[in-house]
């Protein structure tokens, strides 16, 4: 008997391809950092390996290549292996690290310079010294606020110590609301360059709103004093103290504070469910959606979140971050059941803030009822021009931001290079290899190496693909709560599964491991979607893609049981005459898919 329909046995690899062209890569990562104390907010490890810029058999050529390895005492454990990791890589790179790394990385640093250029141009000061400042007082606060020996992911000021008053607050307001309502012949707005648009969500930039009321509005400058008081004396010495003043193996003198973005931002909840057409296509039906932002990575050094109106004024909202799910996990495994201290974070109150690792992974949860406004200063840093030479030069970006540029300029880069496909897959290969050489713990790096790597094994050779499937399990071991690195890890062991030179034992074993990081990405999802982020679509991937796994196992109980998570008991093909973009395209066919298998599998048990 034939199990399983071809679109359904097609839907794996067509989730595969899914992740790579929706990925979103414009967000940075670093390492997953611990705040200790008040004072003293978590440090990124250095490199335990190094590639280092060095002139080859003294003739002039500047390649990279690696540095001695020192393992001392006391060193943590998964370095060793990541060195390991690292060596193949490099080793499968060959002469492609010292042809194409000193092009990229300089490729990097004229983007660096690109930006702080338009951020000078900009109507948002820098960062200044030898102001007097306000002391802003700030709590740590926990994954579980229920918990708070619970990990620590975020900072929020305290309750004597609000970056803006509501007078100030209204004054911000009216100058919004202004260049909201202004006259289309005099939109000279900036193009967004950060935020996920969606339905609900209306965006201005802050240095448009300053610009417009100094042109249009001479009645409302004061504008501008506000807002140059807000950073100079508010958010960039809170910054520097709670987070720069505590970086490992950096010089915060040389940095200067600056604003790649900021915006004001409204969550209108009416609007957003007023027209849900995705749920009118795939699911017949309408769902309490919400206005809010999915998971992603921020631009930037530290992003800060400030509160401009009454929670009395909306349900829901707030910022919740990927690893509030650290407190669930017992042991090896993810306890669904245990999520019910998890919530959304937000600031105490109005014109207080919440400020955070721009590079932890985090969602605008859905605002489902009112209006909800918050102003989000993304925070970069730039080297003092005193600080690297004379003013012609190119600044090198910061290691965090350089990390960041790597990953999401990958594709783009190496596809505009006019190589074949298999040098255009080690052009991208190297760019996370060098992220990774920029901040060894960030696992979103690894994650895109081992995606990259399984693409490459396409055309190389099957030990391609176990490098692949070790570099995604690196990745676990820095992003333990990512549900879609656990959807990659179970294609990756899957196709691993597949190859033929496996013996019975391992075969046994690679099935667990399959079903375990299937498992995984289910109940982060899950969990994701209990607290109102945006990650239904990805949630109902992984749903269906252990559905097919179970199937093809014979395990159509199991089967019928997880994809009965995504499927409703009423399920249909939807309206057919609601036009789709292709995002929206792919989730119904993978619903589609989802619904026959789920039909196949309940046939079976009959």
């Amino acid at each position: 008997m034939n199990r399983h329909s071809p679109s359904a046995i097609l839907s794996i690899l067509f989730i595969a391809s899914i992740w790579h062209s929706s990925a979103s890569f414009h967000l940075p990562t670093r390492p997953q950092r611990r705040l200790v104390s008040p004072r003293s907010p978590p440090r990124r490890p250095t490199a335990p390996f190094r590639l280092e810029l060095k002139h080859v058999n003294g003739g002039g050529v500047v390649a990279l290549v690696p540095s001695p390895i020192v393992i001392t005492e006391g060193t943590t454990p998964t370095y060793a292996a990541s060195n390991s990791l690292l060596r193949r890589v490099d080793e499968l790179l060959g002469e492609t690290l010292a042809k194409l790394a000193p092009s990229i990385l300089e490729s990097i640093d004229e983007q660096h310079e690109s930006d702080v250029k338009w951020a000078e141009s900009s109507s948002l000061p820098f960062e200044s010294e030898g102001l007097t400042c306000d002391i802003i007082e700030y709590d740590l606060v926990s994954a579980k606020e229920s918990t708070p020996s619970a990990q620590q992911i975020a900072i929020r000021t305290k309750e004597s110590s609000p970056l803006l008053s509501r007078d100030e607050i209204q004054r911000l307001k009216t100058s919004a609301e202004s260049y909201w309502n202004r006259p289309v012949e005099l939109d000279g707005s900036s193009t967004s360059r950060f935020t996920y648009q969606r339905k609900g969500n209306s965006e201005a930039h802050l240095s448009d709103i300053v610009k417009y009321s100094q042109t249009q509005q001479p009645q409302t400058k004061h504008v501008t004093n506000l807002v140059d008081e807000l950073l100079l004396k508010r958010v960039y010495p809170w910054v520097r103290e709670a987070f720069l003043s505590k970086e490992e193996g950096v010089d915060a003198r040389s940095l200067q504070l600056y604003v790649y973005d900021a915006l004001f931002i409204r969550y209108n909840a009416t609007e957003a469910n007023l027209d849900d057409t995705l749920s009118k296509a795939v699911y017949n039906k309408q769902r309490r959606k919400g206005a809010g932002q999915p998971l992603h990575r921020d631009l930037g050094y530290v992003s800060v979140n400030i509160m401009l109106n009454d929670q009395s004024d909306f349900e829901g909202g707030g910022t919740f971050f990927e690893n509030q799910i650290l407190s669930c996990w017992n042991g090896d495994k993810l306890d669904e059941s245990d999520d019910t201290g998890l919530k959304p974070l937000k600031p105490l109150g109005v014109g207080h803030a919440l400020a955070h690792d721009s590079s932890d992974r985090h969602a605008g949860a859905a605002t489902f009822e009112g209006v909800r406004d918050i102003l989000v200063i993304f925070i970069a840093a730039a080297h003092k021009r005193d600080s690297q030479g004379t003013s012609n030069s190119l600044r090198t970006a910061p290691r965090w931001e350089c990390a960041a540029r790597l990953k999401s300029t990958s594709r783009t880069y190496c596809s505009n290079s006019n190589a074949n496909n298999t040098d255009q897959l080690k052009c991208r290969i190297l760019h996370q290899r060098l992220a990774i050489e920029q901040v060894p713990s960030d696992g979103e790096a690894w994650q895109y190496l081992g995606m990259a790597l399984m693409e490459y094994a396409e055309v190389a050779n099957e030990s391609v693909l176990d490098l692949a499937v070790h570099c995604l399990e690196e990745a676990t071991r820095y992003t333990p709560c990512d549900g879609r690195l656990h959807n990659n890890l179970g294609i990756s062991l899957e196709r691993l599964l597949s190859t033929s030179n496996i013996d019975e034992g391992r075969t046994l074993q690679l099935r667990e491991r399959v079903a375990t990081a299937y498992r995984r990405a289910v109940s982060i999802q899950s969990i994701c979607e209990s607290i109102g982020c945006d990650v239904g679509a990805d949630y109902e991937r992984v749903c269906l893609n252990l559905g097919l796994y179970l199937s093809k196992q014979d395990d159509f109980m199991g089967a019928v049981d997880v994809l009965s998570r995504v499927v409703p008991q009423s399920a249909n093909s939807g309206d057919r005459s609601v036009e789709l973009d292709a995002e929206s395209w792919a989730r119904q066919r993978v619903m589609e898919d989802a619904s026959s298998l789920l039909s196949f599998c309940r046939k079976q048990l009959s």
